[in-house]
């Protein structure tokens, strides 16, 4: 299986850290997106990644250069006819998804496994214009995908038990442990963690205590690696609201319903650490500035936009 190719679809972070992890698990790889310019930006910054890695003594150079030659890049979707497997890591939209799946059902062999790394839509549902429907499975890792251990295997009505097995053959090979669930739109982890940040907002909201004082509480209170805002700004505020969205349309659950702040974050632009800003304040490096928990002055500021 390592000797074969593997197509990653999408070229934002979760493609650029699905093909480190891919490559790095010594896996032909190859990075496909319609755009040139995310393909170009997309590769350079699974580089940049590998020279973190390097800096921190994770990675010599010369392993760099072995990872980074498995790695091809592509604007055509012909390409993921080359893969026995092709993942896609598009936006959480159902008739990007759909059509995406539809255009690779066509392009590639009958017996190319198709996956979604979808986070909160029924692989059923994107599949469902699938001439080969039993070749398609949900394999939902979790950011960023090089370190962490999990991903979240999921079947589509009409999944064979030959997909799913390979998946999981897959998934052992680049060092997951699988957890396989139903199909579901929020697989476990989306749906057990999305209402912790949405509770955790309204707490700040409310001015029950600062950003910090609430991380750290969910921190050492539950063993927690980080607390719900800093995670929040890690997924992208907008990423949270655009899943609390999607999950209140399929569940009509409540809890599901984004706190107004996290709304008013997004329209001021406050989306997490790609831009700088969110519930703390982050520096070029990504690294998060001391003391830089929103504060209440700046509360209210969001809550005027």
């Amino acid at each position: 299986m390592s000797q074969k190719t593997v197509v990653i679809y999408g070229a934002a972070t979760m493609g650029q850290e699905l093909v480190q992890a891919v490559a790095t698990a010594g896996c032909e790889v190859i990075l496909v997106d319609h755009s040139e310019e995310k393909l170009k930006k997309g590769l350079q910054k699974v580089e940049a990644s590998l020279d973190a890695e390097i800096a921190r003594w994770g990675l010599t150079s010369g392993e760099k250069r072995a990872i980074m030659s498995r790695i091809k890049g592509s604007t055509d979707i012909r390409e993921a006819a080359k893969g026995w497997m092709v993942i896609e890591t598009l936006k959480e939209t159902l008739d990007v998804k759909r059509q995406l799946f539809k255009e690779l059902d066509a392009t590639c062999k009958p017996s190319t496994i198709i996956a979604s790394n979808s986070a909160t839509i029924s692989i059923t549902e994107i599949a469902s214009e699938c001439k080969y429907p039993e070749r398609t499975i949900a394999m939902h890792f979790q950011s960023p995908i090089p370190k962490v251990p999990l991903v979240e295997i999921s079947r589509g009505l009409k999944t064979s038990e030959e997909t799913f097995e390979a998946a999981v053959r897959f998934a052992k090979m680049i060092n997951k442990t699988v957890v396989s669930v139903y199909d579901c739109p929020g697989f476990i982890t989306t749906r057990i963690i999305l209402p912790m940040i949405n509770q955790a907002v309204k707490v700040l909201e409310e001015g029950i205590a600062s950003c910090e004082q609430i991380d750290t509480a969910m921190k050492l209170g539950f063993g927690l690696n980080a607390g719900p805002l800093t995670l929040a700004d890690k997924i992208g505020i907008d990423t949270v609201v655009f899943y609390l969205e999607n999950l209140y349309k399929e569940t009509f659950d409540q809890s599901y319903l984004p706190a107004k702040l996290l709304k008013k974050l997004v329209r001021a632009g406050y989306k997490g650490i790609k831009t700088g800003k969110g519930f703390y304040r982050y520096g070029n490096d990504g690294l998060r500035l001391s003391d830089s928990g929103l504060k209440a002055e700046q509360l209210s500021q969001a809550n005027h936009q």
